[in-house]
């Protein structure tokens, strides 16, 4: 007996699972673990400030930008091949970013490991499927997604507590025993696939990246460079029209870079649909709910952190739950639910804010995040269960883009929702009240969360803010980010009510263009 033959059996496929858990971690570990280490990282490179976001955007738009390219790598050349290169590119990135000595150096090895996570992704998700049958293909997505979301939202604490043990290098050097090992078990668990001779029309990959990077690019700058400015429109613009040509270029061929026809299958566009207004929505209730918390309720960052758990832990708990729904019962029972649970949330978060009390929200932090593990997993099976065997590579990658792409647009959007009208009300209240002169407005803006606290604690308000004025600073940005929440609750209504073209019930028998159920 093989060492590969003693791996075999009932057992299989589930190690196979942990495998590909445990490799794809370290995709969602790497996107926010930098965070708290970016001030030690900008001390010990001299990093300027814009080199210090660079650090974190170019792993996201190597990631979004490349997830397509990558996902069609797989179906070209087979999804074990894929992972190992994916996987092992990843593995040596993270090396040179724990090497880097300078900020070009590290900015350079955070690309490398965006685009490593877009090949390794893709092919990890779809070897899952294919050792998994379609009556348990719910549950162990469920499994590898709560996993992976357990990281994802500690990945900051796991940053924070090996630059303080060891140093901010200790936080890529934890990546190469991870991905070794499992290149290692992926040796005996994966039988090696055929080679195949599929040709792909790579002369477009410079057209698609380029139209991705254009489209991605100004929406995770709009809230710097300003909706309005020359290069959002340019770059916006550009995108666009790349977009459009490759788009025309592609229908064209028999041997696409990209298959834009995955958009015709309808229960892809709803599984594609409910991902990205999930991401949407979810990206920026976090993000503006803890700025909230911040600057109305005048808690510090670090309990901020803690008082958003509610809405991630929850996610770790239900996401098996609504893999194992989608198993018994097909799509639109988890889908259905999960997606009314944060309708309903983003909506009595939008109408609780103006408590202005944090114990107000919880249960609805509770409802979002219960939500989200019940559609998550469910949307993603439900968009590569009915693709056909040949481009399920590709379309996990144009999956897991446009749901970084959805990321960006709703932090951009929901960002641009709560500067706009913040900033209108904070300016029309100081204006009337006249005591503090214009030139200080932003100043003072930028200091309401500081003068929430001191007025907590009895201490000397900042920026010479009245004390009589904190209520009114308070309801404007409780007005703002409210506002913002029903946008997303808006946005995710829309792809709730898609839900219904879905099938009522699990079906068993694989689409067209290959067979990939296991025996």
């Amino acid at each position: 007996m093989t060492r590969r033959q003693r791996f075999k059996g009932e057992r299989h496929r589930w190690w196979v699972l942990g495998v590909m858990t445990c490799a794809s971690s370290m995709v969602a570990i790497d996107a926010l673990v930098v965070l708290v280490a970016l001030p030690t990282i900008q001390r010990s490179l001299d990093a300027s400030t814009v080199g210090l976001q660079w650090v974190i955007n170019a792993y996201l738009l190597s990631f979004a930008c490349t997830s397509p390219i990558g996902g069609r790598i797989g179906d070209a050349f087979g999804h074990e091949r894929a992972f190992r290169y994916g996987t092992a590119l990843f593995v040596l990135a993270s090396v040179a970013a724990g090497l880097a000595q300078t900020e070009a150096w590290l900015i350079a090895a955070r690309a490398a490991q965006g685009a490593g996570a877009a090949i390794l992704r893709p092919a990890s998700q779809v070897l899952i499927i294919k050792e998994f049958g379609r009556r348990e293909r719910g549950q162990a997505m469920g499994i590898s997604s709560s996993v992976a979301t357990l990281l994802y939202g500690t990945a900051p604490l796991i940053g924070g507590v090996l630059t303080t043990a060891f140093s901010w290098r200790a936080i890529f050097f934890v990546n190469p025993p991870l991905g070794i090992g499992a290149l290692v078990l992926a040796r005996f668990l994966l039988a090696r696939e055929p080679r195949r001779r599929e040709h792909v029309d790579w002369r477009s990959a410079p057209l698609l990246i380029g139209a991705l990077v254009c489209l991605v690019l100004p929406l995770m700058q709009a809230r710097y460079w300003g909706w309005d400015s020359a290069a959002v429109i340019a770059l916006l613009a550009t995108g666009a029209v790349l977009m459009t040509l490759l788009v025309l270029r592609e229908r064209r061929r028999p041997d696409p870079l990209m298959h834009f026809e995955l958009f015709e299958n309808r229960e892809f566009a709803v599984g594609a649909g409910v991902i990205s207004s999930v991401r949407f929505a979810f990206v920026g209730f976090a993000v503006f709910g803890v700025v909230w918390l911040q600057d109305v309720v005048g808690m510090s960052p670090f309990e901020a952190g803690i008082a958003v758990l509610p809405l991630t832990l929850p996610t770790v708990v239900f996401a098996p739950l609504g893999g194992r729904l989608y198993d018994r019962l097909g799509p639109r029972v988890p889908l259905g639910a999960g997606m009314v649970l944060c309708v309903g949330a983003l909506l009595c978060s939008a109408v609780e804010l103006h408590r202005q009390h944090y114990g107000w929200l919880v249960p609805f932090y509770c409802a979002m995040g219960i939500g989200m593990g019940l559609c998550v997993s469910p949307a993603w099976i439900t968009a590569l269960n009915n693709t056909s065997v040949r481009m399920r590579g590709n379309a996990a990658g144009v999956l897991q883009t446009a749901r970084e792409i959805s990321a960006a647009l709703g932090l951009a959007v929901m960002g641009a929702i709560v500067a706009h009208l913040q900033g209108g009300r904070l300016s029309r209240v100081l204006q009337e009240d006249g005591r503090i002169a214009s030139n200080r407005f932003d100043r003072v803006e930028r200091s309401i969360g500081k003068a929430v606290a001191a007025t907590q604690q009895g201490s000397p308000l900042p920026a010479g803010i009245p004390a009589d004025l904190v209520p009114a600073l308070k309801s404007a940005v409780t007005s703002a980010v409210s506002t913002a929440f029903y946008v997303g609750a808006a946005v995710m209504a829309v792809a709730a009510a898609a839900v219904v073209l879905l099938p009522g019930k699990a079906e068993f028998s694989e689409p067209g263009g290959g067979r990939d159920e296991p025996a």
